[in-house]
């Protein structure tokens, strides 16, 4: 046994110490040395040793981040899923760091997938603007080969649609009025139709006052009308109005096919169609005319969806510019939906929104009222006989008056206004509803309206005698270092100056008051 390091070997057995092995010599000594192998042996162990070293290689190229290194080997895989802190430390591959990986794989989809999703969509926007070109084109094709069809028949021109005898409408029972106003009607169409022929019309207005049953003895005259518009040039503004005055749908086939792309202003009121001709007729006239500005229909027809579906279609178009629509009298529905206040809160160029005689409830009000406040270019709502109640109106008030709406356990309550919430108001639309204090509300410039309402706030504040603490709470900050802003305003509000001075007054008095008062309590006093 030999004591070495500590160690304890024994001869010829040659257990490991450190690097060497304890070895016998011939002469039975015992030692220390390399270690000493059988010349096979020691080739099978170089050879597996530079096999395991090759291995070893390129797991330590992989794992020092692949910047010398190209291939993609285990040790690269294993290196994707090692880059987690337990792998960073030397342990093992965790739940966690597999999850890591599961995470930034998504994340880059997700990211992938929006960016395909944007793509989408501008295609989209894309196909639809196409879309709509290509309906523009047939409109134009369509109309063109109906005007030269026109032309074609009526190369020498004259009103050949014969006079119709007044014993045709005794016959029938009609009286005396009536008659006077369907012999009105025959020398109307006479009328625009030759004022079209010879290209001075600029209107057809057919309006009537009693109405007026279709009667097939009417159909050439109709016939003369719809071919004078037919062969009118486009590009000239054409207004066409209809009312009391009832068409079938061959006259309704025939005035929707003619009035394509020709008119920037419709009117259908009180035409008594049969309910599926009214609907299509609107519809017609609403899409066959793209550049049309001003719409008016008020038809009661029958139907559930109509009315709504016709609203519709015209505010859901962003390339329409609809500076007036009059729609009352149609069933308007809501039901819920927020296309209208939506279409109002986009501040839209229309200028005039007429619904009266339809069912729009509270919650149609709330959301108008909401609306109204971003929008400064609705001149005039229309809202008489609808289904709201005073909390409706209430809403309204919110809108234009500046009534501050407060949630209680009970419902909603609603606050007088202050100088903030009548500052933020809608300054530009005039309401049309029964409530007389919608009278004098944004009647003048907008901002004439502001200032008027303005004064009003600083009456009813003077009145209660808490005119200055209002003022504080509302502009903030030291009343005094804000006076001379505060006195432009007042200057501003030129309406009704025969209060000026006593809000002046009202303002400037305790507000000095209370600067001399703040200034003798920080002047020191004199020690004698």
């Amino acid at each position: 046994v030999l004591v070495v390091d500590d160690e304890v070997a024994v001869a010829g057995r040659g257990e490991e110490l450190g690097d060497h092995r304890a070895v016998g010599h011939a002469d039975g000594a015992v030692g220390l040395g390399p270690r000493q192998e059988a010349p096979a042996q020691g080739q099978r162990r170089r050879d597996r040793e530079h096999s395991e070293g090759n291995q070893k290689s390129e797991f330590h190229v992989a794992s020092e981040g692949g910047a010398g290194g190209t291939m993609e080997t285990k040790g690269s895989k294993k290196r994707r899923l090692d880059e987690g802190p337990s792998a960073a430390n030397g342990g093992v591959v965790t739940m966690e760091d597999v999850q890591r990986l599961i995470d930034r794989e998504q994340a880059s989809m997700r990211h992938k997938m929006d960016a395909l999703a944007k793509a989408n969509a501008a295609l989209k926007t894309q196909v639809e603007g196409l879309k709509l070109e290509t309906e523009d084109l047939r409109r134009r094709c369509d109309v063109n080969a109906r005007a030269v069809q026109v032309l074609k028949k009526d190369v020498k021109w004259t009103y050949s649609a014969p006079d119709i005898p007044r014993s045709h409408w005794l016959n029938q029972g009609h009286g005396d009025q009536y008659i006077a106003e369907m012999t009105k009607l025959v020398k109307l169409i006479k009328k625009f139709t030759e004022k079209l022929r010879n290209g001075t019309a600029r209107s057809i207005k057919l309006k009537l006052e009693v109405p007026l049953a279709h009667d097939d003895i009417l159909l050439p005259h109709w016939s003369e009308l719809s071919d004078a518009i037919q062969i009118r040039g486009e590009g000239v503004q054409l207004s066409f109005a209809l009312m009391n005055v009832q068409v079938n749908g061959s006259v309704k086939d025939m005035l929707s096919q003619s009035l394509m792309l020709k008119c920037h202003r419709v009117e259908l009121i009180r035409n008594r169609f049969n309910d599926q001709d009214g609907i299509d007729f609107a519809v017609e006239v609403i899409q066959n005319n793209p550049q049309m500005n001003q719409f008016a229909f008020g038809n009661a027809i029958d139907s559930a969806t109509f009315g709504y579906s016709m609203l519709k279609t015209l505010v859901s178009s962003p390339a329409r510019k609809f500076v007036k629509l009059y729609l009352g009298g149609n069933h308007i529905r809501t039901n819920g939906c927020s296309i209208l206040p939506d279409y109002i809160a986009s501040n839209p160029p229309l200028e005039v929104l007429a619904l009266d005689y339809n069912h729009l409830v509270d919650d149609d009000l709330r959301m108008i009222s909401m609306a109204l406040k971003t929008n400064d270019r609705l001149k005039e709502l229309h809202l008489n006989r609808n289904d709201y109640t005073p909390i409706g109106t209430k809403w309204l008030e919110v809108a234009v008056r500046g009534l501050r709406p407060v949630q209680t356990a009970s419902g909603i309550s609603f606050l007088d206004p202050s100088f903030d919430s009548v500052f933020d108001c809608n300054h530009t639309c005039r309401i049309e509803i029964p409530a007389s204090k919608f009278e004098e509300l944004n009647c003048s410039s907008s901002l004439e309206n502001k200032l008027r309402k303005l004064y009003d706030q600083f009456d009813i504040h003077l009145t209660r005698g808490d005119l200055v603490n209002e003022l504080q709470r509302s502009v903030g900050g030291n009343l005094i270092s804000l006076m001379p802003f505060v006195l432009q305003r007042i200057e501003a509000i030129h309406l009704r100056l025969s209060n000026y001075f006593r809000i002046l007054f009202a303002i400037v008095s305790p507000a000095w008051s209370a600067a001399r008062y703040a200034r003798s309590v920080r002047k020191p006093k004199n020690v004698h």
